[in-house]
């Protein structure tokens, strides 16, 4: 098939992996990238877009641009597939709390959401609750909504063994400062094992930037590094792979009952144990104490206690890690999920 796919060119996870898999499995693709600001980038995407000659199968637009939804609409007749992922409307809402429930922005991110929706002839959604949810809240007819996962960049996430482990037993939290992300927990949990030889390492910023601040002066806990600046994809890999766990959300908040967040799948490929809340999302892929290891939601007396029996239980961590890694490589690989997404849009057409 030919693919015009429409991206930002910031390889984010949700473009990136789909865009490899489909040309790992013969697929032919034309990238538009449209990165412009203001109104530039609907005038340079229309023009870019009317210049497109090509004999085309459907046009894909990716990840973050529902505002082009409705021009792409206008200016083609085959399928407009959006990868949505979630919605701006839950992005905004519910996880950021920018606009409150009943408020006029949360109806423009509603509309927002219903319209590109609407106006798109597939939409990749990355949970079978997202989209149940999607469906209900947006009145979207369920043939539209297809289940695509949202896999990892290859390029940057992948096994190597010859990364040699921290000396000190170190637990990894990497992602945006976010409520759902559970990262206050994160840092309480550092305090109470700040003299158990127990370190922890931070990647991230972000919308809780306030929070974290705050809780790191009120604390100061002796055992994390923060990293907050954004790392080479090297050093990134690199930094991960020398942890001994990798840290999802762990916040109880209701947006974890649909999305899946991308730290999940790049563990995964790391081949690094995967701890998380337990939380319905990601229950969809992963199975406690078989591929994950679970613990409750905003609870760092649980997180405590799972880390310290981890840290004593090394053959535990090497199964999680072992499973985790062939769940990857059966399910979850760029080639893999563009199989599938392939798969359920003939399906569907």
């Amino acid at each position: 098939m030919k693919f015009l796919y429409v991206n930002t060119g910031n390889k984010y996870a949700p473009d990136k992996h789909l865009l490899d898999g489909l040309r790992e499995n013969g697929h032919e693709i034309f990238e538009l990238i449209v990165n412009e600001t203001g109104l530039s980038k609907y005038i340079n995407f229309v023009r870019r877009f009317r210049k497109e000659k090509r004999t085309l199968d459907a046009v894909v637009i990716g990840y973050g641009l529902p505002f082009l939804i409705p021009f792409a609409r206008i200016m083609t007749r085959k399928d407009v597939i959006f990868n949505a992922v979630s919605s701006q409307y839950e992005a905004n809402v519910i996880s950021r709390n920018v606009n409150t429930p009943i408020s006029f922005g949360a109806l423009k991110w509603w509309l927002i959401d219903f319209i590109s929706f609407h106006l798109s002839s597939k939409v990749l959604l990355e949970s079978s609750a997202q989209i149940n949810f999607i469906h209900k809240f947006f009145l979207i007819s369920e043939k539209k909504l297809i289940l695509s996962r949202m896999g990892v960049d290859e390029e940057i996430f992948f096994k190597d063994n010859s990364i040699q482990k921290n000396k000190k037993f170190t637990v990894l939290f990497r992602g945006r400062f976010l409520p759902e992300s559970g990262i206050l927990t994160v840092i309480e949990t550092a305090k109470k094992l700040e003299n158990q030889n127990v370190e922890f390492l931070i990647v991230g910023h972000g919308f809780m930037y306030r929070e974290v601040n705050a809780l790191m002066e009120k604390l100061k806990p002796k055992n994390i590094e923060m990293v907050h600046e954004r790392l080479g994809d090297d050093e990134l890999r690199n930094q991960m792979l020398s942890c001994h766990i990798s840290l999802g959300q762990l916040a109880d908040h209701p947006r974890l009952l649909r999305t899946l967040p991308a730290k999940l799948y790049e563990s995964l490929a790391l081949g690094l144990p995967y701890l998380t809340g337990r939380n319905a999302g990601v229950f969809e892929i992963l199975k406690e104490d078989e591929t994950c290891i679970a613990v409750e939601p905003n609870n760092p007396d649980d997180l405590t206690k799972k880390i310290l029996y981890l840290k004593e239980k090394p053959e535990i961590l090497s199964q999680i890690s072992e499973n985790g890694y062939k769940l990857y490589k059966e399910k979850l690989t760029s080639k893999k999920l563009a199989q599938d997404f392939i798969s359920n849009y003939l399906k569907n057409k």
